[in-house]
């Protein structure tokens, strides 16, 4: 069937179509951000829907930011891509810390008035007033305002800046939008809203344009931007979205001399047509604006590719005639499935590793994984997320049964994991799908691990110590009875090391320590190998430490969200890792800006002035239960690096072709994946991932960074603290 078809488009009387129009040129960012065009472009497509389409004037919701008329100046040469490329390449991104520098304007050709300015803004007909376009106005109507009316379509137009998000979502920025985290509004997230109960009047339908750049806030700015999710309630079946994008995600649109390419194409194509024609055939129009694109493109007047879908209630693509077939690949899930698994997720809230859940259903599925954030931040919307991919066009495995057999797998409750995992057997039974693969049991599952209690006592440098076994649960080997000096607690842990109770299949050993043990190099304790030989600790296993006693109070709560948060989100989120380098400050309220969410979960503790040993103070002020720090405290590692044998003590030794050791980088750069030999670059892109990091600390301890000397201090002195408080050994007397 075609649109035109539709039930709900025909007769679709202007007094039942609202819309809310925005046109962004000013920035509180800064005249940087300066954007001339959109606010000249909404007032534009204002008029056409209080004209032509015949919209009341009252049905219109208007927000402008404009900019002041500009001087007259020559007219400027034709752009190329290659110069817009050259320009957008630069505006990616900014210093570290430093919003993001805007999509730049762009010049199209000479009027036709002779290179004369046009009004900043043509004077009114017929229309409301406009209101500032801050966050807050636009959110009052978008959310509270407009959702109260009984109208049958909501039209949203944007014009201004904007960037593609981890998944694509178009984030806009508001006029307010200034310092770090830029204040936006999610596209995606707004139309998830429109398509829920949330919404309780009629609107069938919401037409989306905008007319904007979709530049990748990944590429080097994504700390810039926070997560916006407006929150959904029950999908509301029928509802229908279609949206239209000026450029592909990642790539820039294209801004005439007081206007944006898109925009002046479209209304072109509106002129004369009614409302209802145009909505009508809006796939239509689409395919004829994107063909007068292609044109100007032939003429070299144009370079961009707009994109458009249609959705249904859920966030699925819907077929109309014309659009391509739905490709082939997995089933989607069915009404039954949508209501009894809507009963079994728990909500609001996400599921502890809901986004390691999210990556494996790919990796089950032989899908490309997808990026380091969750599209959402309830499990319903995650799973609806999923069902929208189809997943592998040769198999027939939903990416939704993957993600819930992984969930259950991980479920604490044995009752609500087996209710879980029969939803998911009874689901695709019905749907025919092929078996969803058993996921992978927990690391710590058979992992066999020593761990190393030691606690002060009233005796200077003496310490009451236990050590406890963990394979699939803690078995207490040994106790001391009295304090001992840390030469014999390594004596007694050498013992158990090479005793029956431990076999050859020891990983890690974890050090349970208080605060002032934590710079004690617990991986350098000297480890015997044959003979006299000797190597250190953590050259042969994963060495870390770990504060559990001294997480009490306001530390211990902000310790336990944290380390939920990150069972949740994963450790590839942007927002896992706080960097502490030369140029941070430590002032006395950075503990509690660390700690007052969730995020971040994990402090890099780099080249500092500061002692090491109050950086972690406030590392465990903040309650953050992962750092890494250098050893070797404020002082600068010498450079070194031994090719075919050799080493080059000092800097200005070195051969010129010869690189840094990698070990002279930062932190972040030196744990990434892809930084030793036989590691795999990170997969997308994302750097560090937290779930990986013991295990690429103990290979820079073995002197696996690239082109490092097994001696660099760089490399090896890394300390670890990693502090889980769901795994713990109970810490009765054994006596």
């Amino acid at each position: 069937m075609t649109v035109a078809a539709d039930a709900d488009h025909a007769g679709l009387a202007p007094e039942r179509v609202f819309a809310l129009v925005v046109g962004i040129e000013s920035y509180g960012v800064g005249a940087d951000w300066n954007l001339r065009g959109p606010a000249r472009d909404a007032v534009r497509f204002a008029e056409w829907l209080t004209g032509p389409a015949g919209v009341p004037p009252g049905n219109v919701r208007l927000f402008l930011s404009p900019l002041p008329a500009p001087p007259v100046v020559p007219p400027r040469p034709r752009p190329t891509p290659q110069s817009y490329a050259r320009r957008v390449g630069a505006a990616e991104a900014g210093p570290d810390g430093a919003p993001p520098r805007p999509c730049p304007g762009t010049p199209g050709p000479p009027s036709a008035n002779g290179g004369q300015p046009r009004a900043a803004l043509p004077g009114p007909v017929r229309l409301p007033a406009a209101r500032p376009a801050t966050s807050r106005e636009i959110e009052d109507a978008l959310l509270r305002e407009l959702p109260a009316c009984d109208g049958d379509l909501l039209l949203i137009y944007w014009a201004g800046h904007g960037y593609a998000g981890d998944h694509d979502q178009l984030l806009l920025p508001f006029a307010d939008a200034s310092a770090p985290p830029i204040r936006h509004l999610d596209l995606d997230s707004v139309l998830r809203f429109w398509r829920s109960s949330k919404v309780h009047q009629r609107f069938r339908r919401v037409v989306s344009i905008g007319d904007a750049c979709r530049l990748d806030v990944r590429s080097g700015v994504r700390s810039t931007f926070g997560r916006v999710d407006y929150g959904t309630g029950r999908p509301v079946r029928g509802r229908r979205t279609f949206v239209l994008y000026a450029a592909q995600p990642g790539l820039p649109a294209q801004n005439l001399d007081g206007g944006g390419r898109l925009t002046d194409t479209l209304l072109a194509r509106l002129a004369g047509r009614s409302l209802d024609d145009s909505l009508r055939h809006l796939p239509d129009i689409a395919r004829e604006v994107h063909a007068d694109l292609a044109a100007l493109a032939d003429r070299g007047q144009a370079w961009q590719q707009i994109q458009w879908r249609i959705s249904d209630w859920d966030g699925n693509p819907v077929l109309d005639d014309g659009w391509p077939d739905e490709p082939a690949g997995a089933p989607r899930l069915d009404d039954q499935a949508w209501a009894e698994l809507d009963r079994l997720l728990p909500g609001p809230g996400l599921p502890p590793d809901a986004y390691r859940a999210y990556r494996w259903a790919f990796e089950a599925a032989g899908c490309a994984p997808p990026g380091p954030v969750l599209p959402a931040a309830e499990p319903m919307a995650v799973v609806r997320d999923l069902d929208h991919r189809l997943g592998s066009a040769d198999r027939r495995l939903p990416l939704p049964l993957a993600f819930v057999r992984y969930l259950a797998a991980r479920e604490a409750d044995p009752v609500r994991a087996e209710r879980l995992a029969d939803w998911v057997r009874r689901t695709g039974g019905r749907l025919g799908a092929e078996a969803v693969p058993a996921p992978p049991a927990p690391e710590r599952d058979g992992r066999a691990e020593l761990h190393v209690e030691l606690t002060e006592s009233s005796d200077e440098d003496a310490y009451l110590a236990r050590i406890w076994l963990h394979r699939r649960g803690f078995e207490a080997l040994w106790e001391s009875g009295r304090p001992l000096p840390l030469r014999a607690v390594r004596a007694e842990l050498l013992r158990q090391l090479f005793g029956p109770a431990v076999g050859p299949d020891l990983r890690r050993i974890e050090f349970h320590v208080p605060e002032p043990l934590l710079e004690e190099e617990f991986e350098r304790w000297p480890l015997p190998t044959r003979g006299r030989r000797s190597a250190e600790l953590g050259s042969a296993y994963e060495v870390l430490v770990r504060c559990p006693d001294e997480r009490t109070h306001q530390s211990g709560r902000r310790w336990r969200r944290k380390w939920a948060w990150y069972r949740e989100h994963g450790g590839r989120h942007p927002d896992a890792v706080h960097a502490l380098t030369e140029g941070s400050a430590l002032d006395p309220g950075l503990a509690d800006r660390l700690g007052a969410e969730g995020h971040p979960v994990c402090a890099l503790l780099d080249r500092h002035a500061a002692p090491v040993a109050e950086r972690l103070e406030l590392v465990l002020d903040a309650g953050l239960p992962i750092a890494v720090w250098r050893r070797t405290g404020g002082a600068r590692p010498a450079a070194c690096a031994r090719p075919a044998g050799r080493t080059a003590d000092r800097p200005e030794d070195r051969p010129a072709d010869l690189p840094g050791c990698p070990a002279e980088s930062g932190l972040a750069v030196l744990l990434a994946p892809g930084a030793g030999p036989g590691d795999a670059p990170g997969d997308d892109g994302n750097g560090l991932d937290l779930d990986r990091l013991p295990a690429a600390v103990w290979k820079l301890r073995i002197g696996a960074a690239a082109g490092s000397c097994a001696g660099c201090p760089g490399a090896r002195r890394l300390g670890l603290l990693w502090d889980d408080p769901d795994h713990r050994p109970q810490t009765r007397s054994l006596s």
